[in-house]
Formats: C-alpha cells, structure tokens, sequence
C-alpha cells in the first residue's frame, strides 16, 4: 500500500469516527429534548434524583403540572420535602398554581402543619387570601388546626379574618369555640365584622354560646351590636345562652340584649338557675329584662303569688329582692288549680268571683306579716282596690287574726305593749293600757243574745265623729271602727248586761274620749 493510500485511509476512518460521535451527541440531545413537561414532576414524585437533575439542567418549565395536575411544588410540600420546596422556589416556581380542588402548596403546608415550608411559601409572598374550592383560606386553615404560630403569620402578611368558606364560616367562628382566648382575641381584634353569621345564621357569638365558652362569650359581646330577641333561623340567642344553663354566659348575654324580651322556657330556665344558686345579680337581670313579671310555667299565674301560697319564703324573698313588679295581680279567668290551692276561704272566693286581686291583699289575707312588710317595702300600692267588690288589703288582713298585718297597712298604729284597749265581755268593763299600765277604766255594754260581740285581736281602722249605721238606720256618735268590719265602738246606751247589736257601747264621756285620744291602729283586745 502506498503512503498515498494509507494517509487516504487514515482520512476516512477519522471521518467515520467523526460523523459516529456526532450522531451519538445527537442521540443524547434527542433523548434530553424528549423529556416531557411533567417529568420534573413525576421526577419529584417517585424521588427520581437522575431525572430530577436532568430536568433541572434542561430548565423543564418548574410550574408544570403532573398527570394529576399537580405542580412540582405541591408535590414537593406534600412529601414534606423543605429543601426540595426551597430549589423550586429558587427555580422560579410560582406559590400560588392550585391543584384541581383548588388546593395551593400554603394551604396544603398549613393542613399538615408544616410551618417551616409554610414559612417559605409565605417568604415568598404567597396569596394569603387565596381560597379552595370550599372557599376554605389559609386563615380559616390555620385557625381550624389550631396553629397560633401559623394564624399570627398570616395575619402579619395582610390576611383577610373576614373571609368565609362556602358555608359562611370564618376564622374567628372557629376560634369561638376553641379554649383559645389568645387566638380569638388576635382574630376578634383584626375583624370588621363579629356580627357576621354563617349560612346557619350563627355568629361567632352562636359558637362560643354552643361550646360552653365563657371567655369567647365574654370577649365577643362586647364588640357586637345589641342583641336582638332572635338572631337567624337558629332562633333567639337569648335562649341558646339559657340553654347552657351557665350563669357567666347567661349573664354576658343578657348584659346586651333588650329589656323588651318575652318570658320562654329558656329563661324561665335560666331563671330556675339562678334562683337555685341564690345568684341575686343573675336574677335581677333576668327581671330586668322583661317588662312583664314571670309566671309559674304552664301557667298564666304570677311567680310571686304561686311562691306565696305555696309558702315558698326563698321564692317571694328572691323575687321581690330581684325588683319582681309587686302590683302584678290575678290573671283573669282564674286558674283553678292555684284557686284551689289558696286555703283562706274568704280569700279563695274573691279570688273567684273578683278582679284585681293584687299580690299585697293575697299576702294581707293568708296573713303574712312577713309577705305584707316585704311587697310594702318593695313599692306595692296599699290602697289599690278590686274591680267588682272594692276590696282593699286591708279588708283582707283583717279576716285574719294578724293585727300587725292591718297596722302595716294602715301605716300607722302603736304596739300592743305601748297602747292598747282591752275589753272583757264578761265583766262588761273596758281598759285603756299604757305601757303596761291601766291609766282608764270604763262600762261598755256588748253584744246580746243572737247578736254576740266577736272576740279576739282587733284594729280601729278608722273613725267617725257622726256615723249613722246603715244596717239599723240609728246614729253612732264617736264611732270607731274594727277590722274594716261592721262593729265597733261608739256611744250608747250602756245598762249593766249586752244589750247592743254587736258592737262595744260606751257611755259619753268614754266615747268622747277614746275617739279623741286613742289612734287608728290602736289594737283592741275582746275576750
């Protein structure tokens, strides 16, 4: 072979070596161009480090998404991947590509309490207010993972509290239920609208309420409007906080709602609560409250009449010490159960057959001295009357034998032990005692045969200079009155036996002075 040959040869072969290694390169640039733009992707996703680095070096688009529509990012938050997150985020991936549920890598980091990837997402200026397909923020994520660190983040980066899921949720109705003050109050601080409510028609308020939360109820209220009587179709939120049964929320509550609210069994519950607990407070909001007194439940009858001839002392003292009306009186028809259950005769048949049977005569005819003094004390009129028969209380004290009840209601009278008469039907003798003493004696003449002066403790309830009977048509000079009732004293003719049609005569000079120098509410003793 000549030289000439071989140097052609040797040109050939490095031809042929050429052109092989450039189709080989060629091989290799087709096979990088021919990755797809969901390999970095699946190359995240099967943790594919040889695919991963040739994605990166061939720049495939970081934002594409998987055969799942998820982007490199959200799959590198789903796998927890911190580094893997933090190269993509310096590649250019954009935080906010949601999945196909609208799931964003920083919602998707704050439901797996992620708070360092959720932090780097936030770094780099993630939408704070961007929402899933339910409407669910990051905000209302955090606050329902109960992640304060996370919420106090957001909140720095401007997100929005009164954002609401589909539902009408909000981050600060979720916290309203958590044992949480610190939370809610971050949120409650950064609303614009605590009065805002759910599909439901719950507020944040309903929510704490719901939950038993005292702290929430007391920082809520507040901040919101006055409450009104019903709130939604969930009802009155009144009732939902006497429903709890805990004094604090009821308290809290009924500190903002109107005094224009109706008795319900929920207050009436409540109003059982506080009674029970002797919570006087508690109680005198309740009355407060409303304009009408409480009745016995499953009745039309006062509270405070039920409590009275029940003998119930703790009831009356409560309710009258809670500001209870005193004047309320008797339902009209009567219940005839409670009727039944009065046991003065005379009382039970006015309760009957009359109208406006307050609670003060209810008192004055069980003879109640005790009843009588606290319904005086608490504003009761004295002199209010019934519609038909024009009964005062005092007409009603004094069928009972308490002396002490008419001088109340008189408002006037010394004690027995001060100033009394004293009258003795056998001896046919009165006594004027002073302080214990006998200072006048006199005759009297009383009632006859079939005409029989009534004995016991009685009351001069009034006086008559000049009375003329209007029974027996005859004058009754000096006429002093007891009980209300139609006997008394006064001047007459006075022989030594009863000769009278009931009442005590005197002799002249007797009734000119006793009608001058002895007081209505003088107690007179007949025996």
């Amino acid at each position: 072979m000549t030289r000439q040959t071989k140097s052609m040869m040797k040109k050939l072969a490095l031809v042929g070596a050429f052109m092989l290694l450039a189709g080989s390169l060629a091989k290799h640039r087709d096979a990088r161009s021919s990755l797809a733009p969901e390999s970095l992707a699946r190359a995240i996703e099967t943790r594919n480090t040889q695919l991963l680095e040739l994605c990166f070096s061939e720049k495939i688009d970081v934002n594409a998404p998987g055969a799942d529509g998820r982007t490199p990012l959200l799959i590198a938050t789903a796998q927890q991947d911190g580094a893997m997150v933090q190269r993509l985020l310096e590649a250019g991936a954009k935080p906010d590509i949601t999945d196909p549920n609208g799931t964003t890598p920083l919602l998707l980091a704050i439901s797996q309490q992620d708070g360092a990837i959720a932090q780097r997402l936030l770094d780099q200026k993630a939408d704070v207010n961007i929402a899933d397909r339910n409407g669910t923020t990051p905000l209302l994520k955090a606050t329902i993972e109960h992640d304060a660190t996370t919420v106090q983040r957001l909140l720095d980066a401007g997100a929005n509290v009164d954002l609401a899921d589909r539902s009408g949720t909000t981050a600060v109705m979720v916290a309203a239920t958590y044992d949480n003050e610190e939370l809610l109050r971050a949120l409650a601080s950064r609303s614009s609208n605590l009065d805002a409510a759910d599909a439901g028609g719950r507020t944040a308020a309903h929510h704490a309420i719901a939950s038993r939360n005292q702290a929430a109820v007391e920082l809520l209220l507040p901040a919101m409007a006055e409450i009104q009587p019903a709130v939604g179709p969930t009802g009155n939120l009144v009732e939902l906080a006497c429903e709890t049964g805990d004094e604090r929320i009821i308290e809290a509550v009924l500190n903002r709602a109107p005094s224009t609210l109706e008795w319900t069994p929920g207050t009436y519950r409540a109003l059982d609560v506080a009674l029970t607990a002797k919570n006087g407070q508690l109680t005198r909001l309740l009355i407060s409250r409303h304009p009408s007194p409480p009745m016995k439940p499953g009745t039309n009858v006062p509270l405070l009449a039920h409590a009275m001839v029940a003998d119930d002392t703790a009831l009356v003292t409560a309710l009258l010490t809670a500001g209870v009306n005193p004047n309320v009186t008797l339902p009209v028809p009567h219940d005839k159960a409670f009727v039944a259950s009065i046991k003065p005769q005379y009382l039970r048949s006015f309760a009957i057959s009359d109208e406006g049977i307050t609670m003060l005569m209810i008192a004055a005819g069980l003879g109640r001295e005790d009843y009588v003094r606290a319904l005086l004390d608490a504003g009761a009129e004295r002199n209010r009357s019934t519609v038909k028969h024009k009964m005062l209380a005092l007409y009603f004290a004094a069928r009972t034998d308490s002396w002490r009840c008419m001088q109340m209601l008189l408002g006037r009278g010394p004690a027995p032990s001060e100033l009394r008469i004293e009258i003795s039907l056998a001896a046919q003798r009165a006594s004027v005692i002073k302080d214990g003493t006998p200072v006048y004696q006199t005759a009297i003449s009383s009632g006859r045969t079939g005409f029989a002066t009534p004995s016991g403790e009685f009351v001069v309830t009034d006086k008559k200079r000049s009375h003329k009977s209007t029974i027996y048509h005859v004058n009754m000079p000096f006429f002093m009155r007891l009980n209300g009732l139609d006997f008394g004293l006064h001047q007459g003719a006075v022989p030594n036996y009863p000769a009278s049609h009931g009442c005590i005569r005197l002799p002249s000079e007797a009734a000119v002075k006793l009608f001058t120098e002895i007081p209505v509410g003088t107690v007179v003793m007949i025996n």
